[in-house]
């Protein structure tokens, strides 16, 4: 059962968070976020990557993301270093008028990368099309071009949706959306769900599940839970699953399960 959880990477990466406003509707139809989101913010963000069970004494990487901001486009790096300081993974978004147009991964340890592009159907503009790639070597592969499922997400563009639906979640309903998956070159239908409230440091949390739709894909991927601010403006704090990039076990790289928590300040 291992190697199956191990075929099926969602990557979901240690993904950059913000402050975002209250009041904004999701888009149900392209994986664009609410006109009043910005991308660009914040310009920098930081986390840290813990073994699971360490206390969050076992450093395995630490999470960097960069955003700028040239006119209505906004290019997006987010970098997860070793512990000696290189580069052991980087992923790249692009957006333009607050749309998704691509996303890029590349994992320099395992010598994999893969690719996301959302353009125009050619034969119908407008209608979106979804190129999914990934392969061996730091270039992806072109792709071949798919249909675009409503709410489709990438890493970079989960926290705006999560929030997008907020009330949603904590009247208890199940949120529904689209995931990329780089290795297997298409989406998978997951949900968000509210599963317990708590306390930390002081202050009250809630703990959202990720998890497959689908009973067969649930028997190979493990839920991701986060831990989430039940106040305004509802920042992730942490959250323990599946993330870029993989970790060496004798000779082969594997997929990592770790603990990422974010750096806020006070």
């Amino acid at each position: 059962m291992a190697t199956k959880r191990q075929s099926v990477s969602i990557i979901l990466a240690a993904f950059w968070l913000s402050v975002l406003p209250a009041g904004f509707a999701a888009d149900t139809t392209s994986p664009a976020a609410p006109e009043a989101y910005d991308y660009a913010k914040p310009a920098l963000f930081t986390g840290t990557l813990y073994e699971i069970g360490s206390d969050r004494k076992k450093v395995l990487y630490t999470f960097r993301r960069t955003a700028a901001r040239s006119g209505s486009t906004v290019h997006v790096e987010r970098q997860f270093l070793d512990t000696n300081g290189t580069v052991a993974a980087v992923e790249k978004a692009l957006y333009e008028s607050n749309h998704l147009v691509s996303f890029e991964m590349q994992e320099f340890q395992a010598g994999v990368s893969g690719a996301v592009r959302i353009a125009p159907d050619p034969k119908d503009p407008a209608r979106q099309q979804l190129w999914i790639s990934y392969g061996h070597g730091l270039i992806p592969p072109k792709g071949d071009a798919q249909e675009l499922p409503p709410d489709t997400l990438v890493d970079d563009t989960l926290y705006p949706f999560l929030l997008a639906h907020w009330d949603d979640l904590m009247r208890g309903d199940a949120v529904k959306f689209h995931f990329v998956s780089l290795e297997w070159k298409r989406t998978f239908m997951f949900r968000f769900v509210k599963t317990a409230k708590s306390g930390q440091n002081g202050r009250t949390v809630e703990l959202i599940k990720m998890e497959p739709v689908n009973l067969f894909v649930a028997r190979l991927v493990n839920p991701l839970v986060f831990t989430v601010e039940k106040d305004r403006p509802h920042r992730i704090l942490s959250y323990t699953g599946r993330t870029t990039p993989r970790l060496q076990k004798g000779k082969s790289w594997k997929y990592l399960d770790a603990e990422t928590v974010f750096d806020w300040p006070n």
